[in-house]
């Protein structure tokens, strides 16, 4: 999934479940910014005694994955699923034991046992996580070549998560085809996956709010704005688009009281004294290790240091409840 679903279709189904707007915008921001979060700070704290280190959540282009970081694919963008799930079947008959699958049962479990109401970051990774196995399904977050697509830039790219097939499982309302899959399942509509990742997330929001479920309205809004779909060959339409739809959604939220923008910078120059920003290609207009950075008094209470927290938390707490699983993989930097 892309910004689309991370941060305001999460939002919009987050305040329809019942959570209020500054509830909604601190799950919805969480979600996107475990994408954002893709830079190592050493910070010092004000009395300069002490360093903070963050975990990343992701690696700076997706499309150029890191073998040493495999911690960062499976735990919070690929986390496996049913390798016998019908859809997942493929040519070559082969199966993985760590293939991403839709709201799988694994998936569900990390989501229930970790999302809590008295910790809406933990809710926005975790929902990260559960949307992320929609779009990423029949891939897997390990160096395997059954991520592997035929082709000439496919083979100079390495075979982690969908690597090879670019960001074309992360387009709403693109319609694309997987040749790995067998004939009846490799033409993919993005579009029903984002529908069906939203119902799943709505009612776990419904959960966790005991609130009114008003799926009906929701998915007629949510289906409306992703009503023109495209494929393969249309793909220079997809940024036009995107901000299109972005204008579209942020209507959606003015209506429910809620703002609508998001600063991808927003939290960490509020926890520190030096503000920074985003260039356009995700890096920082400043080096994070070789410039001097300094937490603001009262740093704990500050969304971004309180969202790291949790970051290190759900990667422990997700990791442990299958390391059976994870530990039969070469995998580093855990």
């Amino acid at each position: 999934m892309n910004i689309e679903f991370h941060y305001y279709i999460t939002k919009y189904l987050a305040i329809n479940a019942g959570f209020s707007p500054e509830e909604a915008e601190t799950i919805a921001y969480s979600s996107q910014y475990v994408d954002d979060n893709i830079e190592q700070f050493f910070i010092q704290t004000p009395d300069k005694k002490e360093e903070y280190h963050n975990y990343i959540s992701q690696t700076r282009d997706i499309t150029k994955p890191k073998k040493e970081l495999l911690r960062i694919y499976v735990l919070f963008h690929f986390f496996p699923g049913d390798p016998s799930y019908y859809y997942a079947r493929r040519r070559d008959g082969k199966m993985h034991l760590m293939i991403t699958t839709p709201g799988s049962t694994h998936a569900v479990e990390v989501f229930m046992s970790l999302a809590d109401v008295t910790n809406l970051y933990l809710v926005g990774i975790a929902s990260h996580m559960l949307a992320d196995t929609y779009s990423h399904q029949n891939f897997t977050g390990t160096f395997d070549e059954i991520n592997a697509m035929k082709g000439v830039w496919q083979t100079l790219t390495p075979n982690i998560g969908h690597a090879d097939a670019l960001y074309k499982p992360d387009i709403p309302n693109l319609n694309w085809v997987d040749p790995r899959l067998i004939d009846e399942n490799m033409n993919i509509s993005n579009k029903n996956r984002v529908l069906k990742a939203a119902k799943l997330l709505y009612n776990n929001f419904l959960f966790l709010t005991s609130g009114t479920n008003n799926w009906g309205s929701v998915k007629k809004n949510l289906n409306k704005i992703l009503s023109e779909e495209i494929d393969e060959m249309e793909l220079h339409k997809v940024d036009k688009q995107i901000k299109e739809r972005i204008e579209k959604y942020k209507a959606l939220l003015e209506e429910e009281g809620a703002s609508s923008d998001y600063d991808p910078s927003k939290w960490f120059n509020e926890a520190i004294i030096q503000k920074v920003r985003f260039l356009d290609d995700r890096k920082f207009a400043f080096d994070p290790i070789k410039d001097k950075l300094i937490f603001k008094e009262n740093y704990q209470n500050s969304d971004w240091f309180k969202f790291q927290e949790s970051v290190k938390k759900y990667q422990k707490l997700a990791f442990k409840k299958y390391e059976s699983l994870f530990t039969e993989l070469e995998l580093k930097n855990w």
